[in-house]
């Protein structure tokens, strides 16, 4: 009896740890929405109200400098010709008639949070804000966006400018893939020399207090400790505020190469911070990138006859990654390789020759190009020696449909004589 009750309370204490871990596993935000992805795969790692309509603030900025990525020139001179009126919140003070290049006004609209910046990009980009706005919408749901709709570059207050947690973290996926975009947003500083329209230094401090905030009133607690807001693994995006959004911020961090990316909205103070850490220690603690597929790896080679080479060696053209769980190991995970039946010679190196297909538990989750790693020549004068054979091959297939069809017509025209002759002879 003692013995099963020690088994029994064993098995309790075990699955009370089990359960204790497994409430760990799943963080808890004060944030009303919020989401954290992997950055190469876009898989949702976490989420709470990431489908919700909810006001962004400036982390609209971000999609207003993507657009500006994709449709200008960063050394582009924009020289301020008209009067931008007053513009609420944030600005970098910009004058009629000061002329700043396009990478100035992205780092003002990004670091700065300039409001006014935003209002000349979008005249820059689309001629008018209202055609701007077009263009914005038009983009998000490029990428599959599915609650947004914005009325202005800026995120100043307005109704019916809304978006998501999880729209906002495919347009920030969509930005760090430029270089520019990522080292404007891990800028801590920013300066603007003096202009004939402007005659002081303008020196700005990015709004992101996780790229600088040390000691005094840029601390948080955290996890029962005292610590610096500022944090070594993030590097990124965008911070936003007004009375309605409330505190929001998009954040990226990094970790041994595996990138992630955090939004959360309309929290109040620090929790902005300290649920953005939240979501991304929890990515770093539970999942881990698993490389599927690598592009310096030889996949496998075919025997090709006729062919200085003999060998035609083949590989991936890009890396493959998959996001899994620590505890999850990578069993499920299958690989097809698809060769084109048709190999026209020659190849050259680095021509799509095929596809791997890539699936988890059974179901096809990418397909990536299969690529020719060695040149592949004919020995007679690079010839196509398999175009050549299959030209042959129908050349013979047609002589003989030919040469059978004349059988045919000689057979019926000698059973048509044999049954004239026939009629002949009876009469």
């Amino acid at each position: 009896m003692k013995k099963f009750i020690s088994l029994f309370l064993i098995i309790i204490l075990i699955s009370l740890s089990l359960l204790t871990a497994f409430s760990q596993e799943k963080p808890s935000i004060a944030s009303e929405s919020g989401i954290l992805i992997d950055y190469n795969t876009g898989k949702i790692l976490y989420g709470k109200n990431i489908h919700k309509k909810m006001y962004p603030a400036s982390t609209t900025k971000v999609i207003t400098a993507l657009l500006t990525l994709e449709n200008g020139n960063l050394d582009d001179k924009i020289t301020i010709d008209y009067d931008l009126g007053y513009i609420d919140g944030s600005s970098m003070y910009i004058k009629k008639g000061e002329t700043f290049t396009v990478e100035e006004l992205l780092k003002a609209m990004l670091i700065r949070s300039a409001n006014d910046a935003a209002v000349v990009l979008a005249n820059y980009i689309s001629g008018s804000v209202d055609e701007f706005t077009k263009l914005m919408n038009k983009r998000v749901k490029e990428l599959g966006g599915k609650n947004s709709h914005f009325n202005n570059p800026n995120g100043l207050p307005d109704e019916n400018h809304y978006t998501s947690a999880y729209d906002l973290s495919l347009i920030a996926r969509e930005a760090m893939k430029y270089d520019k975009f990522r080292e404007i947003v891990k800028t801590p500083y920013i300066k603007f020399s003096p202009t004939e329209y402007y005659p002081y230094e303008r020196f700005f401090r990015n709004t992101n207090r996780f790229l600088w905030g040390v000691g005094g009133r840029n601390t948080m607690e955290y996890k029962g400790q005292i610590v610096n807001i500022k944090y070594d693994l993030i590097d990124g995006i965008k911070t936003g505020y007004t009375n309605v959004a409330r505190q929001c911020l998009i954040s990226s961090g990094e970790k041994d190469g595996f990138r992630l990316i955090s939004v959360v909205l309309k929290s109040e103070g620090k929790d902005v911070y300290r649920d953005s850490r939240t979501l991304l220690d929890y990515g770093f603690e539970n999942y881990s990138l698993k490389k599927i597929v690598s592009k310096k790896e030889i996949i496998g080679s075919k025997e090709i006859s006729f062919t200085k080479e003999r060998t035609l060696k083949y590989g991936p053209a890009t890396d493959f990654n998959i996001v899994l769980r620590k505890d999850e190991d990578a069993k499920n995970i299958s690989k097809k390789i698809i060769l084109n039946p048709k190999l026209n010679i020659p190849i050259k190196k680095g021509e799509t020759i095929g596809k791997i297909e890539v699936y988890q538990n059974k179901k096809i989750i990418s397909k990536i190009n299969l690529i020719s790693l060695n040149d592949v020549n004919s020995v007679l004068f690079n010839l196509d020696i398999n175009k050549l054979l299959r030209k042959s091959l129908t050349i013979l297939k047609i002589s003989l449909e030919i040469l059978i069809g004349l059988i045919i017509v000689c057979l019926l025209i000698r059973f048509i004589n044999k049954k004239i002759r026939k009629k002949k002879n009876l009469s």
